[in-house]
């Protein structure tokens, strides 16, 4: 029986955008960037209307690429650290943990505000080795009973599809808790550009949604300038990858003129600079 879900809070509403275009790109088989077979389960239990995402090409593969893009993520890190702790946050309907098998003995957790926790609970029932918190990513409390429970392992914080819907000054002070804190560790999150930022543009599968874009990031240079402890591994343009599926225009024109494309979004990453945790 399927199970219909009255959201409180409009962005809470935008987890089931990359939930339903992970389920669509999951039943492409063997031609998929990205095998998710728990997004096709997720999305047959739950009555919703699908279909108003289904005319934003551009979020259907951004969306795909973009988990397969942390993924990969999280597992170089695993691969070069003894105890690692993988930390979803804004996790929505992630399901990175179910994908990840191959991850050995890392430890996940997942946190999201707490109507969102509730429901991923009744929709995927925690594992033993995948934890829930519920609380905003605008606290510091969970941060800190992590820092508490784990304090010699190594910290990954992906950050995906959340960061856009806060505006600056609360994403600057979300990194500051992160980086002062887990030192060795690493934070990858994606971003929109200024032109998003501006309103100028909006994402295909927000045009007909009330949540609006609060912030961006052009050159991720610029994060290191809010947050010292921060140090650019990487920030990466969607349409790199996979150019085929994005049409010529996008994959083979616009994909290979990064500067431009920063303008409205990308993905980055970043090492926390050991040394320089809190005690």
């Amino acid at each position: 029986m399927k199970q219909k879900h009255e959201f409180k809070s409009i962005v809470a509403e935008t987890l089931l955008i990359p939930l339903y275009m992970r389920a669509k790109e999951s039943r492409r088989g063997d031609s998929a960037i990205l095998r998710d077979e728990m997004a096709e389960r997720l999305v047959e239990s739950i009555d919703y209307d699908y279909a108003k995402f289904d005319g934003a090409p551009l979020s259907e593969v951004g969306c795909v690429v973009r988990g397969w893009y942390f993924d990969n993520a999280v597992r170089r890190f695993v691969a070069s650290r003894a105890r690692s702790v993988v930390v979803n946050v804004g996790c929505g309907l992630d399901t990175r943990y179910q994908r990840l098998r191959d991850c050995g003995e890392a430890l996940f957790y997942e946190t999201d505000l707490p109507e969102v926790i509730d429901l991923r609970r009744s929709l995927i029932p925690e594992p033993e080795g995948d934890r829930y918190i519920a609380a905003s990513l605008l606290d510091t409390d969970w941060l800190d009973e992590l820092k508490a429970r784990h304090p010699d392992s190594s910290f990954i914080f992906v950050v995906e599809g959340v960061l856009m819907y806060f505006y600056e000054k609360q994403v600057r002070s979300f990194l500051r808790a992160v980086a002062s804190r887990f030192g060795g560790g690493e934070l990858w999150f994606d971003v929109c550009g200024p032109l998003m930022a501006r309103q100028v543009a909006k994402p295909d599968s927000l045009r007909h949604h009330e949540a609006q874009i609060r912030s961006g990031v052009y050159r991720g240079r610029e994060v290191e300038r809010w947050e010292p402890r921060l140090r650019l591994i990487e920030q990466a343009n969607y349409m790199r990858f996979f150019r085929s599926r994005w049409g010529f225009l996008f994959g083979q024109v616009l994909g290979r003129m990064p500067w431009l494309c920063y303008k409205f979004s990308s993905l980055l990453g970043y090492e926390i600079k050991a040394g320089d945790s809190l005690s």
